[in-house]
């Protein structure tokens, strides 16, 4: 095809070698509409579509010449790790709350994404896949629901959400905090239910109230009828008399980790002859056992917990020691390392016998003797071990050792008990003592 440029003169002729500057521009003009129409008959594929793009769990379909291209966000899975901790208003120290339900809120919710359950640690891991922002949530029958801030999902996959703090609600009243179950004729499991915090002044003793009603109603020994107790994971105090005079405890009686005070006499003249285990929970933030709190019990293969600091006077007054076979250490009270005062006659009786001790590891430096400290200020205060018979050695660190003069240390473990040992086992030369 030929295109003329508007002009008066006439085209020369083919072959005519004259140069002629509009001619030439006439056929680079004409070049480039040939192109155009060429374009416009036969558009690039895809053309004029819509295209997606995406990464990790997306996909990607790319859009053609001259189309829009749209993301599909990735979708990241995002490992979120946690504590669920909870307290009441006015409380300065938290729990660790077990049993609390945590789940992630996303947007679109996702079927995928299934809630867990907090340990008895109050420790858990979520799984969340999720492309965008999302909040946990935490809720408890005790407690009112708790809603995170946004976490974002990332690549990295993991997210620690730290302490979660829940705040507890009231604890519940009459009849809601406590059940019983029948074993059988005549003896009954008492539990108290969850949520409780503190079991009161002789809330459940064998001669109080609720007891004695419940006694009469079935025709019981009120002081025989509980053979076994379950306490909540939500407790942290045990009151003075609380839970004592259940002389037929058989069953193993476990504290929750929570549990932060045992007061006076709360388990006093707990269990028969044959014995029962007190068994702390692992992670036990029991700090104190008050004053003839376990006096004239029967405990078998008994622990103290590793966080105790403080055994009041005649905590232990007149109790035996049951050790099975292949308990380890058969025979051996262990005082954890951060027991810092033992008060008069601990670990005494009240006539002469043996009360199952055989050994005695101290392992707390925090029980020396201050320099200059007055007798009453001892952490170690007089007759431990009165009337006691059968403990063979007492083995405490040198700083405590060192600290007391021997008539101090025969005033505190009596004057049969003269076989002290360093915690690599070597004796001490008590003879030389001054």
């Amino acid at each position: 095809m030929t295109i003329f440029i508007n002009s008066k003169r006439t085209p020369p002729p083919p072959h005519q070698g004259t140069f002629n500057r509009r001619s030439k521009f006439a056929a680079l003009l004409s070049a480039v509409l040939a192109a155009s129409l060429l374009l416009i008959a036969c558009p690039s594929p895809g053309g004029g579509g819509t295209g997606t793009a995406g990464g990790g769990e997306g996909t990607t379909n790319p859009g053609g010449g001259g189309g829009t291209g749209t993301t599909t966000p990735t979708t990241y899975t995002t490992t979120v790790t946690g504590t669920v901790t909870a307290s009441a208003p006015g409380e300065t120290s938290s729990i660790d709350l077990p049993g609390a339900t945590v789940s992630a809120l996303t947007t679109p919710a996702n079927s995928a994404n299934q809630p867990v359950t907090s340990g008895p640690d109050g420790a858990f891991t979520l799984q969340v896949k999720h492309s965008g922002s999302f909040r946990i949530k935490v809720d408890n029958t005790c407690s009112e629901p708790f809603t995170t801030d946004a976490v974002t999902a990332s690549a990295d996959g993991t997210h620690n959400a730290g302490a979660l703090q829940l705040t507890l609600k009231s604890e519940p009243a009459g009849t809601a905090r406590y059940s019983f179950t029948e074993k059988s004729v005549g003896k009954f499991k008492l539990t108290v239910n969850n949520c409780v915090r503190e079991i009161r002044h002789r809330e459940f003793v064998a001669n109080g109230t609720i007891i004695t009603d419940k006694a009469n109603a079935e025709g019981a020994n009120r002081l025989n009828m509980i053979t076994e107790i379950d306490l909540p994971p939500t407790l942290r105090k045990i009151d003075q008399n609380s839970l004592s005079l259940h002389t037929s405890m058989s069953e193993t009686l476990n504290i929750p980790r929570n549990v932060e005070t045992i007061g006076t006499e709360a388990f006093n003249s707990n269990g028969d002859t044959s014995g029962y285990t007190v068994a702390f929970e692992t992670g036990s933030k029991l700090k104190s056992i008050g004053e003839n709190g376990f006096r004239l019990n029967y405990l078998k293969d008994f622990r103290l917990p590793e966080h105790l600091e403080t055994i009041d006077a005649s905590a232990f007054f007149t109790a035996d020691f049951l050790f099975s076979p292949g308990f380890s250490p058969a025979g051996t009270l262990i005082i954890p390392a951060k027991v810092s005062k033992i008060g008069e006659r601990a670990f005494a009786r009240g006539t002469g016998g043996g009360s199952g001790i055989t050994a005695v590891d101290i392992r707390s430096k925090l029980l020396a003797k201050p320099d200059g400290a007055v007798a009453a200020d001892f952490p170690l205060q007089p007759n431990l071990f009165e009337n006691v018979t059968g403990i063979t050695s007492i083995t405490l660190p040198a700083e405590v050792y060192d600290s007391y003069t021997k008539a101090q240390l025969q005033d505190i473990f009596g004057s049969a008990f003269s076989n002290y040992r360093r915690p690599n086992g070597t004796a001490y030369d008590f003879a030389a003592k001054p």
